[in-house]
């Protein structure tokens, strides 16, 4: 595979940007190009994990038990990500992980192999790994003890405040209920009854099919642990 610009300007970012040339170069060449639609999900090989590095667009990466799903990453341009194999070596039924894009986006699945090698031979691999698994466990543990231990509205604030995008003159969020259910650890009726508390409080709107976020600066109040009595007369601030 060709290294080019869009994929050195993401790998400068990734916590990759630290490994040798020479490393850097067989990692990316070996590495497969994928490309998955919003809502498409990351196929799963059977007992293996997989790790990669997100040119654009938005991933999120989850563990799931059963039907329920909660989610461990956020990964846009620029951020490595990495799905464990949590299945239990006896074959029992266990935790399972994805990844799932919530936009169109495009990324690299590095070589396992490859990897593996480099990990041997190349001190600045090794550096690399620990600095993206130190990201990772930061990130898991905030994500998981938030949906553990902060209620529900504030969970469901972050996750809108973390997914927004600005489209023309509005910010939006292309994710369904669903999403935002897996995302917090919640289930859809909840949070189905919480949108519409939230948009009766003029915090959120829908158009068509992607959620509308009219006050964000009552959102971040909301989500850093605080009530939104209010609303706050800018609704749509650049």
């Amino acid at each position: 595979m060709e290294i080019d610009d869009e994929i050195l300007a993401a790998w400068t970012q990734s916590a990759y940007a630290g490994m040798s040339v020479d490393g850097r170069d067989r990692l990316l060449t070996s590495s497969a190009h994928v490309t998955l639609e919003a809502g498409e999900f990351i196929r799963a090989v059977p007992r293996t994990s997989q790790a990669g590095l997100v040119l654009n667009g938005l991933l999120r990466i989850y563990v799931m038990s059963g039907s329920r799903q909660v989610t461990l990453q956020y990964a846009d341009s620029g951020m490595a990500f990495a799905i464990p194999d949590l299945r239990p070596n006896d074959g029992a039924v266990g935790l399972k992980a994805g990844g799932q894009a919530l936009a169109p986006t495009r990324f690299l699945l590095f070589d396992r192999s490859v990897m593996r090698e480099l990990l041997e031979v190349d001190p600045t691999m090794a550096q690399a790994v620990i600095e993206g698994l130190r990201t990772a466990l930061y990130t898991s543990v905030s994500l998981l003890a938030e949906n553990v231990l902060t209620p529900l509205k504030q969970r469901v604030s972050r996750h809108l405040l973390d997914l927004a995008v600005r489209e023309d003159d509005q910010v939006v969020v292309r994710a369904t209920v669903q999403d935002l259910a897996d995302a917090t650890g919640s289930v859809r009726e909840v949070v189905t009854r919480l949108l519409k508390e939230m948009r009766e409080q003029g915090l959120v709107g829908r158009c068509g099919r992607v959620l509308v976020l009219h006050d964000l600066h009552q959102l971040h109040i909301v989500a850093q642990g605080e009530r939104a009595d209010r609303p706050s007369g800018d609704h749509n601030p650049a």
